[in-house]
């Protein structure tokens, strides 16, 4: 037990002595990390901010990033465009070869490359392959799907007033609230009942049901889009169990 103690109270006293020097002891720069090597590579991903085809470069606001570009976290990173650098439009499962002039601002683009580290305090970063992927803007999609609950029923005038919690990228600008939704003449509106469809009509339907509804976006006054839904299943609520 007496050796247990004194091997414990050496370890203090040498622990006591060298906390000083821990604590005097600046951050190692990463030079002098002998398992630190510069990054020569790099994949970084985001959407085009800006195409310079004179000039061959591409602008990324990076939104994931490797090991030699993570500081550019959030955003802008300017990569060279050479004339070896693959060029490729990503739809669907198929690629195909594109120019730089074909980037449009707001693509997504996956870049993968090299670091020139020939400046350490102005490093060069070339494209070797960039990947683009076209995504419309909220404000352009013609489309758009939600879940939520009916809050009115207009049976007459063909609308109802919904308030999407769970929207696509369409309805982005009204989750949340109260909106008008046009139910086309031709919509399919049904629920499940014993594991079976079943057709319904406007007059059917209850405030406080919950629907899963999806359609077209008539943008003609981009101020005023217009919803209408094609297809709309009811969701019955669940009676609230008792106390």
């Amino acid at each position: 037990m007496k050796k247990v103690l004194l091997a414990l109270a050496v370890a203090l006293v040498a622990l006591a002595c060298s906390a000083p020097a821990f604590a005097a002891t600046s951050v190692v720069p990463e030079s002098q990390i002998s398992w630190w090597h510069p990054a020569h590579t790099f994949v970084a991903a985001g959407n085009a901010q800006a195409v310079d085809t004179t000039n061959g470069r591409l602008v990324v606001r990076v939104t994931l990033a490797s090991e030699g570009v993570d500081q550019f976290l959030g955003d802008d990173l300017t990569v060279i465009i050479t004339p070896h650098t693959q060029l490729l439009r990503h739809h669907g499962r198929l690629y195909k070869a594109i120019t730089l002039g074909d980037v449009r601002l707001g693509d997504h683009v996956r870049v993968t490359g090299t670091i020139d580290l020939t400046d350490p305090a102005d490093p060069v970063y070339t494209a070797q392959r960039v990947i683009a992927t076209h995504v419309l803007r909220p404000d352009q999609i013609k489309w758009f799907a939600f879940r939520g609950p009916i809050k009115s029923i207009d049976a007459t005038g063909g609308t109802i007033v919904a308030k999407p919690v769970l929207v696509t990228r369409g309805l982005f600008d009204v989750i949340g609230t109260k909106t008008t939704f046009v139910v086309s003449p031709t919509a399919r509106i049904f629920t499940w009942v014993a594991g079976k469809p079943v057709v319904l009509t406007l007059a059917d339907l209850t405030p406080g049901e919950h629907v899963l509804a999806q359609g077209s976006i008539d943008r003609s006054v981009p101020t005023a889009p217009v919803f209408t839904i094609n297809w709309m299943r009811v969701f019955v609520p669940q009676p609230t169990p008792a106390s």
